[in-house]
Order: structure tokens, then sequence, then C-alpha cells
């Protein structure tokens, strides 16, 4: 198909959102270009993400979308497994870090072929870790709701879930809390974990400065260590349930491993940027800047994927703006209904913004968010199950709580007004 019929195409077809995220163009095209076969053989899997629409400062789905990843994923998910593909992408990180922290070194090599090399090297976990999360995710829950049916209520299948979904595998954030438990000093911190502060800037803004790695050194060491105890479950459910953990940890590796190279790389994209004359590689899709093509985007575009075909356009793709009624669910780790503005917290840097009847939104909940806890009316985590850090603390305060809803922190943003109803499991924008 050319492009002018894959756009038609994509104009009639219906799309939900699905993930607001307000990315510069260079992201969500590096993303969608992992979707690809070439690229998931190159990772050593036998698929691709056959439909994809990023579009209007959001991801797009529709039900098509989904069944034909998640058909995809049990293919593919047969001949290997999440543990494996989480495997390829740790080395893959590892080999980019080390390609970076080479590059820059390097004075002879032009920033261009250096820029060049480095979306090389990330092209692994921008392939099968970003898009087999989403797939196998499909897949896996459809599987372990076939094993349920019958054994558990209906209405508890997706509490029952989100409980033993919690990863076993720790982030960054729970490695930096182990690291400063131990006594790494600050100045390691930093070149380990100031990256962080950029996540919500795509790996394009600040890190932590000294002074904000102290503060939660401090946050951290004043605060008890929670445990996270994993539900049993019934010998038929294990493969699947350690399958589905492995996922969730995808989830958030795989754009923690894009933004710390991004971040890390700045050097190296403020000399191409200083050569190319202009402000930012992310406003330029990487091949115009490799071709010489320096066609900048704003934020009305749209980028297409069909299978083996994918498409950059500034036309019109979805007719609907983002509706006042946007809600997500998630499981109820304690009742209760309050409405408050959200706060957006990625990082222990980013807590001190929650003030008193804010609701506190997080991936998930660490020690170093306690006195942002004890401020906020109510607790919305994407991660974790009823016996994770947040369900445990909203226990103990008494306070509405709503844990693994997937996508808070991408439908939301600071300010917005929201509505928690811990009573059904839902948040609504007001």
């Amino acid at each position: 198909m050319n492009d002018k019929e894959i756009i038609k195409l994509f104009q009639e077809k219906h799309w939900d959102l699905w993930l607001k995220r307000n990315f510069p163009v260079l992201i969500p095209y590096l993303m969608i270009t992992g979707a690809t076969h070439r690229m998931f053989v190159k990772g050593g899997i036998e698929g691709e993400f056959p439909i994809v629409l990023y579009s209007a400062g959001a991801w797009r789905s529709n039900n098509e979308m989904f069944d034909l990843a998640g058909s995809e994923a049990g293919k593919y998910l047969k001949k290997t497994n999440a543990k494996h593909t989480n495997d390829l992408c740790l080395r893959a990180y590892k080999d980019t870090l080390k390609l970076v922290k080479n590059l820059l070194t390097d004075e002879i090599t032009s920033p261009l072929k250096q820029f060049r090399q480095i979306l090389k090297s990330l092209e692994i976990n921008n392939g099968i870790g970003i898009w087999v999360a989403h797939a196998a995710e499909v897949y896996y829950n459809n599987e372990i709701r076939i094993k349920l049916k019958g054994k558990i209520k209906d209405t508890e299948i997706d509490k029952f879930i989100g409980d033993i979904s919690f990863p076993k595998r720790k982030n960054a954030h729970v490695l930096m809390a182990d690291d400063i438990r131990a006594g790494e000093s600050t100045e390691n911190l930093l070149k380990k974990y100031g990256w962080m502060k950029s996540r919500v800037a795509a790996g394009f803004g600040e890190g932590h400065s000294y002074e904000e790695m102290e503060e939660i050194r401090k946050s951290i060491l004043a605060e008890p260590v929670a445990e996270v105890e994993h539900p049993k479950v019934a010998d038929d459910l294990k493969y699947l349930v350690s399958e589905l953990q492995e996922i969730v940890y995808l989830r958030a590796f795989r754009t923690d491993v894009l933004f710390e190279v991004m971040y890390r790389s700045q050097p190296i994209f403020v000399r191409l940027e200083k050569d190319l004359g202009i402000e930012s590689v992310k406003d330029y899709l990487p091949n115009d800047l490799l071709a010489g093509k320096l066609k900048k985007y704003g934020q009305n575009y749209s980028i297409l994927k069909y299978y083996d075909d994918i498409v950059v356009t500034e036309e019109k793709i979805v007719e609907d703006e983002y509706s006042l009624d946007i809600e997500v669910k998630g499981s109820v780790a304690w009742t209760g209904k309050v409405t408050g503005k959200v706060k957006i917290v990625f990082n222990p840097a980013e807590a001190s913004k929650v003030q008193l009847g804010d609701v506190l939104v997080t991936n998930m909940t660490i020690p170093a968010y306690l006195q942002a806890m004890k401020k906020a009316v109510a607790f919305v985590t994407d991660e974790g199950g009823i016996t994770c850090h947040a369900a445990i603390i909203a226990r103990e305060m008494k306070k509405p709580c709503i844990i693994g809803t997937k996508i808070a922190t991408q439908i939301f943003k600071d300010g917005d007004l929201v509505e928690v109803d811990a009573d059904k499991g839902i948040v609504k924008k007001l």
C-alpha cells in the first residue's frame, strides 16, 4: 500500500485514546520502527507488532490492534519467553551505554556518525523491548483468565492478576534505594541514577543535582524498608505468572533504557545540533537528519505503522480530542471516594510537589514518597498488587488507593482534577 492508502485506511478506523504522551517526533518514531518484523528478527524473535498509531500527542488503539498483537505474541512466545526477552534487552542496554561512554571520549568521529551508531545500538530495545511488553501482556492475561475460569469469581480476576503480576526484578527506583542503604556515595548515585529526573522529558531534560540526590538519600534512609510479598499461586499457573511478572518489569525497563541513553547522549546531540544549525535533534526524524533534510516537526504529526509500512504525516488522522471523562481502572487496595488535583511523581525529587489534598499518581510508591503520601488524599499507581508498598501504606493511613492501573501516569497530567472512586476501582477526570 502507498502512503495515501494507508492514511485513508487509518482515518476510516475507530481509534481510542490509549496512552497520552506528548513526545517530540524522534521518540515515537524510534519506538515505532522497532515494531517492524525486521527489527523483531534482528532481536531474535520471529514476529512484529502489526498495527501502531501515534497521533495528536497520544498513542491510539483499537480492538483490531490488540487482537493482532496478542495473536502474534502467542506464536513467538511458544518458541521463546519473556525472561529471555528481558535478558536480551539487558545485554543490549549495557552494550549501548558502553558505546555512548566510548563515543563521549571520541573527538574524531563526526557527531552525525555517532548519532547513527547510537540509534543502531538501540534497535533491539526499541524493537522487542518496547513492543513485546504490550503484545505479551495481552497474550498472558488471556491465558491466565482461561485457567482461572470457574476457579474464582469473574469480578475478582482483575484484582488477582494485579496481585500476582508485581515484578520480582528490581527497577531503577528500587535499585537506587538499595544502593543508598548500602552506603553508596552521592557522587556515585548521581552517576548511576542522576538521569532519572529526565525521564519525564523523554531523556531530554535535566538530571538530578547533588542537592536533590542528598534529599533523596535522606528520604530513603528515614523510612523503613517495605517488603513485597508475592501471593502463592497454583502449580498450573506458576509459569504464566512468572512470565507476566517479567513483562510488567519490562514495561518500565524498556523506556528507562531509551530515556537514559537519550540523556547520556546529550553532549553528542549538542555537537550535532551545532553542526546542523538546529535547536534539538528531538524535533526531527533520524533518517532526515542522516540525509541532511532538516524538516522540523511540531506537535501536529502522526506516525502510522501498517505491517511493513511506516508513514509520518501532518494530515489529521483522529477526529476526537481528549475527552473530559477520561478514566482508568485498577485494583482497590483501600476503599473510599475523594476528589483532588493530580500530582505525577516519577522520582523522589518530585515528591515535594504533592500538597495537602492532592492525588498522588505514580508508577509505584517507595519509602521516599511517604511524606507526600501523608499529604495526599489518595494514591493511584501504574504497577502493583495488594501486597505492594502503596497498598500497605494505604491500609495503614486508611486512604483510598487504586493500584495496577498500568497507564495512570500516562493518561493524567499535573493539575488534572480527578475523582478517585476506590469503591469501584475507577479514577475519572472531571
